[in-house]
This record gives structure tokens, sequence and C-alpha cells, in this order.
């Protein structure tokens, strides 16, 4: 039985540039979330007591523990999507499932072993952060 040689999927061009555009304003906004948290956590009527300003801490990293939770959630949850799409096909890269980045074409058991893989450490990455998430106290 011959080797067949490997077949190389190529990279789409323009996924690539979307891609870098949403990870570019992924980033924005979680350089821009604290201030947010802040803006509207002012918004609250504060009396001008050392007590008050240590309840708006308290809250602000309340809010902050939430909010940064969910954003981290958000890749894996991706992550965890193209596992199950890989398992379900039994093929990497899946059909009509264009990549910004150029791979070889596994097929068959070894690719639903990856996706298996996928889904394992995305699941465990997404149980994290849940753990970290329920951790967070509340303010009272």
């Amino acid at each position: 039985m011959r080797n067949k040689k490997p077949e190389i999927i190529l990279a789409d061009k323009q996924l690539q540039k979307n891609c870098l555009i949403l990870a570019a304003l992924y980033m924005l906004l979680l350089l821009w979330l604290e201030p947010l948290i802040d803006f509207f956590l002012m918004q609250l009527p504060l009396e001008p007591s050392h007590e008050a300003i240590i309840e708006l801490n308290q809250k602000k990293a309340y809010v902050s523990a939430i909010a940064f939770g969910v954003m981290r959630s958000l890749p894996i949850l991706l992550f965890v999507w193209l596992g199950w799409q890989i398992m379900g096909t039994m093929r990497l890269p899946p059909k009509r499932l264009k990549l910004p980045i150029t791979v070889l074409l596994i097929e068959g058991p070894k690719a639903r072993m990856i996706g298996m893989v996928m889904v394992a450490v995305g699941l465990l990455l997404l149980f994290r952060e849940l753990s970290m998430l329920v951790g967070a106290q509340p303010v009272i």
C-alpha cells in the first residue's frame, strides 16, 4: 500500500483579516472593561465615608470577577465548538469550514481524537472558570 501525499488546506486570507480584527476588538473590550465597570459603579449614590468606599471597592471586585470570567469564557466556548465540529465530521478542518491558518488535512479516528481532546480541555477550562465565578463572594 502506497502512502498518499498529505493534503494541505490553505488559509483563507479574508478570514485571517477578520479574525485579527475580531481579536483586536476583543482585546480592546478587555482593556476597557474595568473602566466601564468603574463608570457604571460611580453612577450609584455614594456617601462620603470610608466604609462606603470600602463597600464600593468590594462591589467592584465582585462585578469585575463575573465580567472577566464571562469574557475569558468566550474564546474557550469557541474552542469547544470547534472541537465538537471536528468530532462530528471526523475531519480536521471540518467540511464547509474555512480556517484562518493553513492546516494538514486529518480524517478518521485521529481527527475524532483531536476533537475529543479539544472538547475535554475546553470543558476543563470552563469548569475552572465556573469554579472561580462560584468562589466570588457577593457583597451584602
